[in-house]
């Protein structure tokens, strides 16, 4: 992984988090939560997907956040 696609992940991450925080009115640590048992995180890393080039709000649709 380069560190511009770690970037990008991490951005992309970030984005989520808060549209989950935003969405479901819950803090970071059970956004997080959230995210982890959607296994989004793990979608993310996996460069294969392509998710972490796509923009946020097509992942909150796909993820159904």
């Amino acid at each position: 992984m380069t560190e511009k696609q770690r970037f990008l992940i991490y951005v992309r991450l970030g984005n989520l988090i808060a549209s989950v925080r935003k969405r479901n009115n819950v803090g970071m640590s059970e956004a997080i939560k959230i995210l982890l048992e959607k296994k989004i995180i793990q979608e993310l890393e996996d460069l294969e997907t392509g998710y972490y080039l796509e923009g946020s709000a097509y992942l909150t649709e796909i993820f159904q956040l």
